[in-house]
């Protein structure tokens, strides 16, 4: 029976479920208690004996399978139950190898507990076509995570590098590290397609250092790339490098080993930094700061409530992202949304790049709204450090 609250309470013997019923919800003992068993040739098994905060019926919550043991009353009792629903849920939101694992812990679990409470699965087929996606998922991100460590032990990553150009004299004023991956049996493998199983795992934290590390090193050839009074190498921070303050010693020696000016590195963040360590973040990018290089922050107007980080933040330049920057010819909207962009960084003392220019025309336009600088096709897409001597200095935008 069920009270007012959603509590379900038993009377003391009283049947809560048996050996082949739906596993469909957990219990939480709020009061009373609970005896589990099996039925034997005609004899009760007793497995365990339960009580208050304890939880039960877990097992077929989370794989879908049949019940794999009686549970009775053993006086009242009051429960709280757990639905599928909500579990299934939170498993979705999870990562597919947590997930995967969880699954060969039970599938495993079951096939120790016996003939007495092995089930008849009662698995759909869309069900067992979910589990076996899943697998592959998880068993794809594994294999994902152990080829990027693989890769930074065999020297398969590689950066490649794309011009910002000074809008107003038309010259390449710095450049964006991008990394690459040159994968033995895949070729070339772009940032989105396993940067993100980086930041899941940890790994992102040696990717980023060693990009740092790279980026520090080729400084100096890249520097004879520009014409800017103060040239720049822009280099990608995730969130997961920006909760160890750990990380201003180690960019510290970076630059000391290469002798790169600190003053040169611009160091790329997203919102999400902001958003996930706030007061840690600020420390370091503080420490940062203090030593001499500068942030921008990228994506602007992609993310979370940007103004409040404009002010809380020591960002010095502003990157608008490219879907405000490409339709701004042809939609008066966009135009205003880049004009009062550039507006309210020049207020705050910030520089402004413009993402995804990718015509003259935008450049010009770019130019007359007063941006800084603009980074896109038009003036180069990424390309690795050995073949930018045949483009650049010479090559002027204006």
């Amino acid at each position: 029976m069920f009270d007012e609250l959603n509590r379900e309470v038993f009377k003391e013997g009283e049947q809560i479920f048996r050996v082949g019923d739906p596993g469909d919800c957990a219990y939480v003992i709020e009061s009373g208690r609970v005896e589990v068993y099996v039925v034997n040739q005609g004899l009760e098994l007793l497995l365990s004996s339960l009580g208050k905060g304890e939880m039960f019926g877990e097992i077929a919550l989370i794989d879908h399978q049949s019940r794999t043991a009686n549970v009775r009353a053993a006086e009242q009792t009051v429960l709280i139950p757990v639905a599928r629903k909500l579990v299934d849920n939170l498993l979705h939101k999870s990562d597919p190898i947590l997930r995967h694992l969880l699954m060969v812990i039970l599938e495993r679990f079951r096939s120790k507990q016996g003939v007495y409470t092995m089930p008849v699965s009662t698995e759909s087929l869309e069900e067992a076509k979910n589990r076996h996606a899943l697998k592959l998922e998880a068993t794809q991100k594994l294999s994902l995570a152990h080829g990027i460590t693989r890769a930074l032990t065999n020297q398969e990553f590689a950066l490649y590098y794309q011009p910002i150009c000074h809008l107003q004299d038309g010259y390449v004023a710095g450049f964006e590290a991008l990394i690459r991956w040159h994968h033995p049996a895949d070729g070339v493998i772009p940032p989105m397609d396993f940067l993100w199983i980086a930041e899941q795992t940890g790994l992102i934290r040696e990717l980023g250092l060693w990009t740092l590390a790279r980026a520090s090193r080729d400084w100096a050839v890249l520097r004879q790339y520009t014409r800017h009074e103060s040239p720049f190498v822009s280099v990608n921070l995730s969130p997961n490098q920006l909760i160890d303050e750990s990380l201003v010693e180690e960019i510290k020696l970076i630059l000391a080993k290469h002798q790169m000016p600190a003053a040169e590195l611009k160091l790329e963040l997203t919102e999400t930094v902001m958003v996930e360590h706030p007061d840690i973040a600020l420390r370091i990018l503080k420490s940062l700061v203090k030593m001499g290089s500068s942030f921008a922050l990228d994506d602007y107007g992609t993310g979370h409530s940007g103004l409040n980080h404009l002010q809380s933040y020591p960002i010095g330049t502003l990157k608008i992202d490219r879907v405000f920057i490409e339709p701004m010819l042809n939609s008066a909207h966009s135009e205003e949304i880049v004009r009062s962009s550039i507006e309210l960084a020049h207020h705050l003392g910030m520089t402004v790049v413009a993402e995804g220019v990718e015509t003259a025309a935008a450049h010009l336009k770019l130019r007359e709204l007063g941006c800084d600088y603009g980074q896109g096709w038009h003036y180069g897409r990424p390309t690795p450090l050995q073949d930018l001597a045949a483009r650049y200095p010479t090559q002027n935008f204006g």
